[in-house]
């Protein structure tokens, strides 16, 4: 008997985030749309479409940006939707402009060169940065990106509920080139900001949280890493061996600490963006379920737990795409057991280039 309910005590434990988990979060059937993109005849037709939500980009601290955030929530909840917003983290040109020492570095592997063959070599006392990622994995940057977060909410109306994005490194991590390897800030010795703990993400999470207040989810977009078909010499990791390597690894232990904390998280599924649109996978929008999946298989197979797919928020591609293949991704979402999905009409910007930056 005792070890029945020891049993029944750690099943509770474990599935505590599941049963926690933000109904309102895991319902969502959201738009991402920027101010400008939130016209009344774009709303009524949401709305018409089964979605639920608006979740407005907040990225613009301006006078003019702040008053379009303002008048777009308004005609959002005038429209009889549920009013989110999404605010970009790692991606900052703000930042990496007024703090290029905060940005991440390409120091690994040197086949990310291949997009930039005229770059120069950095030189001795300069470090190669990857502009404009200045990622939270740094004390220094930690603090800036929650300071830029309270400023941004303090501006406009109370939404209920947030999603941020970009919360891991930076694209091309480890210097490979891939788009999703996201697992470093820094593969290399030369530092020039003070690293964290693989806890960095779920603790700014809770922190943003206090300042968004009770009631009121934070849910973190994530990132899944490289794939087996892109260690191909003429793949995204040209040649790297990213799959078998520590690339995971870091991952499952980053999204340990997040799937513990956060009840709900998204994942980022821009199937084109990320050059994941190929014959590898049979289907139409394929990889967007077997990248769902992963979250399931890929953690435990490098030291971390599965996260259940009811726990998941589906991040899907609506720019540059065609009716059949947003239909497809959600298809695929949907047969992957994702709880909601958010359907990204306003591009969420994934670009990187090389900067030298001498070393303090």
């Amino acid at each position: 008997m005792p070890q029945l309910l020891t049993a029944l005590t750690l099943m509770l434990i474990l599935s505590t985030p599941v049963l926690a988990a933000d109904s309102q979060a895991a319902r969502l059937r959201g738009a991402l749309l920027t101010a400008a993109m939130a016209s009344p005849s774009r709303l009524t037709e949401l709305r018409a479409q089964g979605y639920n939500a608006i979740v407005l980009t907040v990225n613009d601290d301006s006078p003019l940006g702040r008053q379009a955030d303002r008048d777009a929530a308004g005609r959002v909840t005038q429209a009889g939707l549920d009013l989110w917003y999404w605010i970009e983290v790692g991606r900052s040109p703000q930042l990496a402009d007024a703090h290029p020492q905060w940005m991440a570095s390409l120091q690994g592997h040197p086949e990310w060169r291949r997009y930039f063959k005229d770059f120069p070599a950095a030189k001795t006392g300069e470090v190669v940065k990857n502009y404009p990622w200045v990622p939270i994995l740094y004390r220094e940057t930690f603090d800036a990106h929650l300071t830029r977060f309270a400023k941004l909410l303090s501006a406009r109306p109370a939404p209920e509920g947030v999603l941020l994005n970009d919360l891991q490194g930076p694209p091309s991590a480890c210097g490979c080139g891939n788009p999703v390897c996201r697992w470093t800030a820094d593969y290399g010795p030369i530092k020039t900001a003070t690293p964290l703990e693989d806890d960095a993400a779920a603790r700014f999470i809770a922190a943003a949280e206090k300042l968004v207040g009770d009631g009121v989810p934070v849910v973190p977009i994530w990132t899944t890493e490289c794939e087996s078909h892109d260690v191909a010499k003429d793949a995204l990791c040209a040649g790297v061996g990213c799959y078998k390597g520590i690339c995971w690894k870091a991952y499952s232990r980053q999204l340990r600490h997040v799937a513990e904390h956060s009840p709900v998280i998204g994942a980022l599924l821009l199937y084109k963006e990320f050059g994941q649109d190929t014959p590898t996978f049979s289907q139409r929008a394929g990889w967007v379920g077997h990248a769902l999946r992963s979250f399931q298989i890929m953690p435990p197979e490098n030291g971390g737990q599965a996260v259940e797919p009811q726990r998941l928020l589906a991040v899907l591609q609506g720019w540059d795409v065609s009716t059949d293949d947003l239909a497809a991704q959600q298809k695929q979402a949907e047969m992957a057991g994702a709880s909601g999905w958010v359907v990204a009409f306003s591009r969420i910007d994934q670009s990187w280039s090389p900067r030298i930056v001498a070393v303090r």
